[in-house]
């Protein structure tokens, strides 16, 4: 980030780093740019991959596919088929994942705000019962 309250990066200097276990890749563009009140992370969800169930402490986010589309998004009891270009804005109590069932990458931009407690801030549910799935 400059001096000056601005901050810019190139997508390809950022690293690509995977979740745990596998699967979608993220880039953390809010930390590259130097970002405090928000995060936006360009994710890669490959044929199959998914993002857990989950909900928010704290944070709202916007989900925007960029590429890839159409792709299946659960949000709440509803699956919603979502194409390239389309914004999703969803609560910070509100279930949601990304599910990729087609034969191809996707690229989304996630931007959520307020920061909230980083990576705990996120709440993973179970399925079935939609009960918090302790850490």
């Amino acid at each position: 980030m400059s001096d000056e309250g601005w901050g810019k990066a190139a997508t390809a200097d950022i690293e690509l780093r995977e979740r745990r276990g596998g699967g979608a890749g993220s880039r953390d563009i809010a930390g590259a740019v130097g970002a405090q009140s928000m995060t936006a992370r360009l994710w890669r969800f490959g044929p199959g991959d998914a993002m857990p169930l989950h909900r928010h402490r704290s944070q709202e986010e916007l989900y925007n596919l960029v590429s890839g589309g159409p792709q299946t998004m659960q949000v709440g009891s509803q699956e919603i088929q979502v194409e390239d270009g389309d914004w999703v804005r969803v609560s910070k109590d509100t279930p949601r994942r990304i599910l990729n069932v087609t034969d191809r990458d996707a690229a989304w931009l996630v931007i959520g705000a307020p920061p909230g407690e980083g990576i705990t801030d996120g709440v993973r549910l179970d399925p079935e019962t939609l009960e918090e799935i302790p850490r």
